[in-house]
């Protein structure tokens, strides 16, 4: 009997440290407070980086278009937030060093997007996809 109250005491003690572990983790996260205005720009950089690669790593504008819904759906709140933040002009300039100072990222990515969109400029999937990065 001891032995079963013994294994039950160190399971809870077991689970109660891996609570206290899992909450001590998630607190320190939650004290940084909202994103930054230039992390808002470069977690939607990201998120148009990634739907574009995805779209340029498929062998047909079919599997792009398919690729590029899957990406899009998995980032769709970086996107949001990229576009509440071009219509904040208050954050937008808040983030306005980050963003010169990213000028060439951004003129890579507008290439690289284009390059695709010419590739797949009849395949409605990919033109749907550029429409859901404008408006999310």
């Amino acid at each position: 009997m001891w032995h079963v109250r013994a294994v039950r005491s160190l399971a809870i003690a077991w689970l109660v440290g891996t609570l206290g572990l899992g909450l001590g983790l998630a607190v320190p996260a939650c004290k940084g407070g909202p994103p930054s205005p230039a992390e808002i720009a470069d977690r939607a950089w990201r998120a148009h980086e990634l739907v574009v690669a995805a779209g340029e790593r498929s062998a047909t504008c079919a599997e792009a278009g398919a690729a590029m819904q899957h990406v899009f759906a998995e980032h769709r709140q970086a996107f949001v937030d990229g576009l509440a933040l071009d219509r904040d002009r208050k954050k937008l300039e808040q983030a306005t060093d980050y963003l010169a100072a990213n000028e060439d990222r951004y003129k890579d990515l507008e290439t690289r997007m284009a390059g695709l969109s010419d590739r797949c400029a009849a395949e409605p999937t990919v033109v749907a996809v550029f429409h859901m990065m404008e408006s999310p």
